[in-house]
C-alpha cells in the first residue's frame, strides 16, 4: 500500500499534469443519499486519498448490495410451519 502511494506521489511530483492534485468529494456519498448537495457536503481530498475513499466506498456498496439481494431472496421460515 506504501510503495503504491510512494509512487503515485512520485508520479505527480515528477509529471504533474492537471488533475493530480486534488478532487471534490461528498462528504455523505452520493449512494446514501448525498448527490443533491449544497457546499456543506462537498470536501477536498488529495487524488491519492480521494481514490482511496472511492474504493473503500465502492466496496462497501457492493456490500450493502449483497446484503439486499440476500434478504430480497431470502425466506421466512416461518411460511413451512403449518398451523394447527
Amino acid at each position: 500500500f506504501f510503495y503504491l502511494c510512494f509512487l503515485q506521489l512520485n508520479e505527480i511530483i515528477t509529471n504533474p499534469t492537471e488533475g493530480q492534485f486534488w478532487q471534490v468529494d461528498h462528504i455523505r456519498p452520493v449512494y446514501s443519499g448525498g448527490g443533491q448537495c449544497s457546499l456543506e457536503n462537498l470536501q477536498t481530498l488529495c487524488t491519492v486519498c480521494h481514490r482511496e475513499r472511492t474504493a473503500k466506498q465502492a466496496k462497501e456498496r457492493s456490500q450493502l448490495k449483497r446484503r439486499s439481494l440476500a434478504t430480497k431472496y431470502g425466506c421466512d421460515i416461518t411460511k413451512f410451519f403449518v398451523k394447527m
